[in-house]
């Protein structure tokens, strides 16, 4: 977050240390360093903890990237847009991509793990920061800043484990085991503290970056939709209608720092810029388009012609010798002619990137620098949203802004609700469709023009589906799609007919059935937050633990000793 930057390094005291412990020496307050009794005092203490929320959003498990980790392009590529088809197996998310995942896979303790440490510093704030003397207005903000925060937080957690613990106020050590809640509880908990996050939030932020009304009630939204509460999804978003957001007439534009500033943005990850070491943030590894992980064929196709209509042409690439695709050699000609929102997520052959890529008939391998320095794509296309070709001395730290929220998807979310409700008047539904179709420099026809005007409930959810696919592609949202669709057995099928029918290099994926709906707890509950780690277990059912001191120095590590009934067979718990 950029207006308060300054403040982002700062980690709050853990919710267990901020209350009372036995042992004398852990009352002890530093002399030179910040501690629970010394903070919480001044309007700059409440903006650094606030800053500390924001700043825990930043973890490339949630809403940065890079090739090591999850993040939501690489949380695309467990769905049917992407494939981490050059991960070997080494990288998080491969295990949940191939359909092999375990409880011991590394994505399933890494995510559960940043989702809780943003909850954690959260419920710090909001139960701390009445002893600050500031104005009450500003401190009714931060709180409502803090719960929209923890919101959505808790709307992951419930659309991939499922259940999970329900927290809202610090731990303390007696209470660090805790019991599932049930998803239901937990979205109605969510859904009311947004709804009162929304009648405190300032419509327009004080500064870029902060939590609005608008994004308050876009995550009410969203919340509602994803549990099938189409009343509630439909009044949130049409209260977001009012509130002035439009599209960018750029979608070209609107996924570089250019585009950072777009009406269309209602709420975002902030990041500095170039050389902040603020992580990949989104940026291409080695100066080139995302060699990392490829987009899919079956994505690239879904951008259909520029007359609405699906491609015909088949011919990919070359053939090999043994009746597969040589994707060294694509054909251009295939991916000419499309929607061009297209060019604006994937690479495809044929593109141009600093004077690079493109196929040079006069060379003696015309095919050298067709993927613009870029080893060949397995699948003939590499993911090129968020990659900024003006910027190629910091590939690893770009500081593209991450778009948690923007307005095309409030408006695609409105159709969707709109017709899964029932009784809704056709014109509107497709209205909205045509409204992020046929922003300026995309002008795809409407849905009359091409799919009609007397789409059955289920064609016109189609269409929807369709739209929310190739307009929200690699911004973390397919994946949660998919799962309450019920759809993921579909998404593995696109992936492994790609798979066989060109004779790609894939790896085999494979659904599993209802259980890869839901993500296994990999970690015992009373493990929520990065604030324990190292454990070790005794037939005594006594456990040790190292416990991290969120001092604002984080230099301060003390060694607790509790008892858990749950201890015993640690190593087995999910």
């Amino acid at each position: 977050m950029k207006s308060i930057n300054n403040f982002i390094g700062l980690a709050l005291l853990s919710g267990a240390l901020l209350t009372s412990c036995s042992d004398s020496f852990l009352q002890r307050d530093s002399l030179t360093e910040s501690s629970s009794n010394t903070f919480w005092q001044t309007p700059d203490d409440a903006l650094m903890a606030l800053a500390s929320c924001y700043d825990a959003l930043q973890s490339n498990q949630l809403y940065n990237s890079d090739q090591y980790s999850l993040g939501p392009l690489y949380m695309d590529c467990i769905s049917d847009n992407g494939g981490h088809f050059n991960w070997s197996g080494w990288m998080e998310g491969y295990d949940m991509a191939m359909g092999i995942h375990t409880p011991s896979s590394s994505i399933i303790g890494s995510y559960w793990k940043d989702c809780y440490e943003v909850i954690s510093r959260c419920n710090v704030l909001i139960a701390n920061i009445d002893r600050v003397d500031m104005d009450a207005s500003q401190k009714a903000i931060y709180q409502a800043e803090a719960k929209t925060i923890r919101a959505l937080m808790y709307i992951n957690l419930t659309m991939t484990y499922q259940d999970v613990p329900f927290l809202t106020a610090p731990l303390t050590i007696d209470e660090a085991e805790c019991e599932k809640t049930d998803r239901a509880a937990i979205v109605a908990h969510v859904m009311t503290d947004l709804q009162d996050a929304a009648e405190v939030l300032p419509q327009n932020a004080s500064s870029r970056g902060h939590i609005t009304k608008g994004a308050a009630l876009s995550l009410l939204g969203r919340v509602a939709l994803y549990n099938e509460k189409w009343d509630d999804a439909i009044a949130a978003y049409k209260q977001v209608q009012g509130l002035g957001y439009s599209l960018d007439p750029s979608y070209a534009k609107l996924f570089t720092q250019s585009g950072e500033t777009s009406p269309e943005i209602i709420f975002a990850v902030r990041y500095e810029g170039p050389g902040m070491s603020e992580g990949a943030a989104f940026n291409a590894h080695w100066n080139t388009p995302l060699e990392a992980m490829n987009g899919t064929i079956d994505l690239a196709d879904a951008y259909y012609c520029k007359d609405g209509k699906p491609t015909t042409d088949t011919k990919i690439a070359e053939l090999n010798g043994g009746g597969g695709l040589d994707v060294s050699k694509p054909n251009p000609a295939h991916f000419e002619n499309r929607d061009p929102r297209l060019y604006s997520t994937l690479f495809v052959p044929g593109m141009l990137w600093n004077g690079k890529g493109g196929i040079d008939t006069s060379a003696s391998n015309p095919y050298a620098n067709v993927y613009g320095g870029a080893a060949a794509s397995l699948s003939t296309v590499y993911v090129y949203k968020y990659f900024d070709p003006t910027d190629t001395s910091n590939s690893w730290d770009n500081g593209q802004d991450f778009y948690v929220v923007r307005y095309a998807e409030v408006l695609l979310s409105l159709a969707e609700a709109m017709v899964q409700k029932g009784g809704y008047v056709y014109s509107d539904v497709t209205a909205l469709v045509n409204e992020v179709r046929q922003r300026a420099d995309v002008n795809m026809p409407t849905v009359e023009e091409v799919e009609g005007t007397s789409l059955s409930k289920d064609e016109l959810l189609e269409v929807i589906k369709h739209e929310r696919r190739v307009e929200l592609a690699f911004e973390g949202l397919r994946l949660f799609d998919l799962y309450r669709w019920k759809e993921l057995d579909k998404a593995v099928a696109n992936i492994e007919n790609e798979r066989t029918m060109y004779g790609l290099a894939y790896e085999a994926r494979k659904f599993n059935g209802e259980r890869d709906y839901v993500w296994p707890l990999r970690l015992p509950n009373w493990i929520l937050t990065r604030n324990w780690f190292s454990t070790t277990c005794g037939s005594n059912v006594e456990c040790r633990f190292h416990h991290r001191v969120h001092g604002l120095s984080q230099r301060s590590r003390r060694q607790i000793t509790f008892k858990s009934k749950n201890c015993v067979n640690l190593r087995n718990l999910w």
